[in-house]
């Protein structure tokens, strides 16, 4: 299977190959039963092992999770799930092309109270939340709902270096994070660039623009303010996570699972971030020649 989509890629146009993977998803999820409240509890529980008092980061999608009930009522659960003591934290961006052509747009405001998130509706669900939190940052806000949430959050306007020390990506370490996939595959894992960020030039690649955009947040408050970012290089749309995953990462590190006709993955934040810094070092990345 894993051959059949690298030849569709390499042979069709990106935007005819992805037509093909969504109607093969939307064939799977059809084939199969849709998942119950309860069995869906249980897959959480037992198979991604997602217990109280975790920090969680997710990426979704509900177009191709295979479950019978509402996307507020999944949220509700992922609550539910960890607690008083625990914190979810969503993908928070509020557009879907490169960084770098929204950042030379002066036009472009990112509005942390308005701005919808784009990146499924599982987190603009929690966007919506009353106790939600968004950080500040032009291009790659992080939401987050929970005990932790807030420091998590805070700071992230403080490095040019969207996923470095200063992001939430980083700053989840602390709290052991874990990463769920609940849809998709790890062709949805943003923590990757992570490490990147915190290697820097050390990193075996140009992954940055050399050049440091200003970017403009509309803060709660009213307040317009600038940031500072470097922004995603071309080069990384050469990137391969799946590949890199099956190929480089240990199944007690990042599982992969796939259940009635949806994908699913659980990572632990630590673990994977140590790995890809060795990795790295050895000049085995994302990026290679798969």
């Amino acid at each position: 299977m894993i051959e059949i989509k690298k030849m569709i890629y390499k042979c069709l146009p990106t935007g005819k190959a992805k037509q093909i993977r969504y109607k093969y998803r939307m064939f799977c999820k059809k084939f199969h039963k849709p998942l119950s409240e309860e069995l869906f509890i249980e897959l959480l529980t037992e198979k991604l092992r997602i217990k109280e008092g975790d920090t969680l980061f997710i990426h979704s999608s509900m177009d191709f999770l295979n479950i019978k009930f509402t996307p507020l009522q999944l949220l509700k659960i992922l609550m539910e799930i960890t607690g008083e003591e625990g914190t979810l934290l969503f993908p928070g961006w509020h557009f879907n092309y490169r960084a770098e052509d929204y950042l030379q747009n002066d036009d472009n405001v990112f509005d942390m109270k308005h701005s919808p998130a784009v990146l499924g509706l599982l987190p603009e669900l929690a966007r919506r939340m009353p106790e939600a939190h968004r950080s500040i940052h032009p291009v790659n806000s992080i939401i987050g709902i929970g005990k932790n949430a807030t420091d998590i959050l805070s700071g992230h306007e403080q490095s040019v270096y969207p996923c470095g020390e200063s992001s939430p990506y980083f700053k989840m370490l602390k709290y052991n994070a874990k990463i769920a996939g609940i849809g998709v595959n790890t062709n949805f894992l943003s923590f990757v660039h992570c490490p990147e960020n915190v290697m820097k030039d050390d990193f075996p690649m140009q992954t940055l623009t050399k050049q440091v955009f200003t970017g403009k947040v509309k803060l709660p408050s009213g307040e317009v303010i600038n940031v500072s970012t470097l922004a995603a290089h071309r080069n990384i749309q050469k990137m391969n996570i799946p590949v890199f995953v099956r190929r480089h990462i240990p199944e007690e590190t990042l599982a992969e699972y796939k259940i009635r006709g949806s994908e699913f993955y659980i990572a632990d934040a630590n673990a994977l971030f140590t790995k890809m810094i060795a990795l790295a070092k050895e000049k085995i990345t994302i990026y290679g020649h798969f």
